[in-house]
């Protein structure tokens, strides 16, 4: 029997397209999903009506009323807000298909952490076309992720995400004021106070298209062409709003060792700390490229 919870947090806007299949891969799950809760951000396409029947035929599917549009991250945090019955929590794109046993793989391993805890989890994932056809695998994770790995790098994506009742409750008092990288800020805080699992083992189809490609997902040529504009381009305010912004939420919480590296990289004197910065002796990308890229941003004091 299935005494745990599972309970699936989706967003949506304009998501006519795919919306249907992701619904469908949810309601799919071999493990039974307690409720799925559906926060719709003023979509001006078909995408109100399809939520209107899936919520009519499926009990427990629920359309959240919303008042305006809140745009990103605001949609995502008005859900994790609610007052929820659950034990675990699954966050939901709408462009995706999910793997049927993903969401019970995810409750399988956070059954075995620490509940009093937060604890996250991430898992791997097929990269796919528009059309769902397999492309590729996300990278694989050999090591624990500690605070510092989530500083510049992402650990791993939200809708492969899934979260105890400990974690959930403890984003409701330390979220972003301003940052805007719901994903990262997410990564920081559970690496920072509780624990982070990954696994994987690919939990679904990531569907990549033009509204959806990440840096982690790029092909070569698009992966160069994106680090070349970030750098150029600037492309760096965001981190430093980031990493400001968790230090006055949450940086007197953390453990010593992380609360001083977070306060360095935060720092916007250039002088002493681009030293520090520069040599600071942990690795901060996963791809030596990246690593390099990051030192030298250091050094020419954009960060």
């Amino acid at each position: 029997m299935n005494s745990k919870k599972a309970v699936v947090l989706l967003a949506s806007y304009n998501g006519e397209k795919y919306i249907g299949q992701q619904l469908d891969s949810i309601i799919r799950q071999t493990y039974p999903v307690e409720a799925v809760y559906v926060r719709d951000d003023g979509s001006t396409d078909g995408t109100p009506g399809i939520l209107k029947k899936y919520s009519e035929k499926y009990p427990n599917i629920h359309v959240v009323e919303s008042t305006g549009n809140l745009g990103y991250p605001g949609c995502f945090y008005a859900l994790t807000d609610l007052d929820i019955d659950g034990d675990y929590f699954f966050f939901s794109d709408q462009d995706d298909v999910w793997h049927r046993e993903k969401i019970a793989r995810a409750v399988e391993m956070l059954e075995k952490e620490d509940g009093s805890m937060p604890v996250a989890y991430y898992a791997g994932y097929h990269i796919c076309d528009e059309n769902l056809n397999i492309v590729s695998e996300s990278f694989k994770q050999d090591r624990p992720i500690e605070f510092i790995d989530t500083l510049f790098e992402v650990c791993g994506l939200e809708f492969t995400m899934a979260v105890n009742k400990a974690a959930k409750d403890f984003l409701l008092t330390h979220k972003p004021a301003r940052a805007r990288a719901r994903g990262t800020w997410m990564s920081m805080l559970y690496s920072g106070f509780g624990k982070i699992i990954y696994d994987n083992r690919p939990c679904a189809l990531y569907r990549r298209h033009s509204a959806s490609v990440t840096s982690s997902d790029m092909g070569f040529i698009g992966l160069w062409s994106w680090r070349i504009k970030k750098f150029f381009g600037g492309g760096f305010e965001g981190y430093r709003v980031l990493l400001e912004d968790f230090c006055e939420t949450a940086g007197g919480e953390l453990e010593e060792k992380n609360k001083k590296a977070l306060e360095l990289f935060a720092r916007k004197e250039y002088l002493p700390n681009v030293f520090l910065k520069i040599f600071y002796p942990h690795r901060l990308r996963r791809k030596l490229i990246d690593e390099v890229m990051l030192r030298f941003v250091f050094l020419i004091g954009k960060l």
